[in-house]
């Protein structure tokens, strides 16, 4: 029997800072549990968002990695655990050969697409991965 694997992270929507001076909009959001509070590039509405801050929301997370390599020890996380995500690892969930990326367990679970140089049918589920990940890691909320 499989087991659906879920690509939506379920997050607290701490803050949602809006966009100004040509940077966009963000978003501050906390794992209940945890000390991690990210800051991720809102792709959505800041207006309709705003509204639900203190609660618990749904969304999907993207991210471009660097090059990638495979990890031999630790675990799954993000850093620095306050602020934009630089270097993350985190296990292979399911790959997507098409789109060159991985979804990866971090704190939650992210979509990240490969450099060119890398195809991400060389990893497998499981596999631990860690890389530095390019600025304006995104959160598109669920509708």
């Amino acid at each position: 029997m499989s087991t659906a694997v879920s690509d939506t992270a379920r997050v607290v929507l701490d803050e949602v800072v809006p966009a100004s001076g040509g940077s966009p909009a963000k978003v501050r959001v906390s794992l209940p549990n945890m000390a991690y509070r990210v800051e991720l590039v809102l792709d959505g509405d800041a207006g309709a968002l705003a509204a639900r801050a203190g609660k618990r929301v749904s969304g999907t997370v993207r991210g471009k990695a660097q090059r990638a390599w495979h990890a031999t020890a630790g675990g799954c996380f993000i850093e620095p655990v306050w602020g934009a995500p630089r270097i993350v690892q985190g296990r292979v969930l399911a790959v997507d050969v098409q789109a060159n990326a991985v979804l990866l367990d971090l704190a939650f679970p992210a979509w990240v697409t490969l450099e060119a140089s890398q195809n991400a049918g060389g990893f497998q589920t499981g596999d631990m991965l860690n890389f530095y990940v390019e600025s304006g890691m995104t959160f598109t909320p669920a509708a």
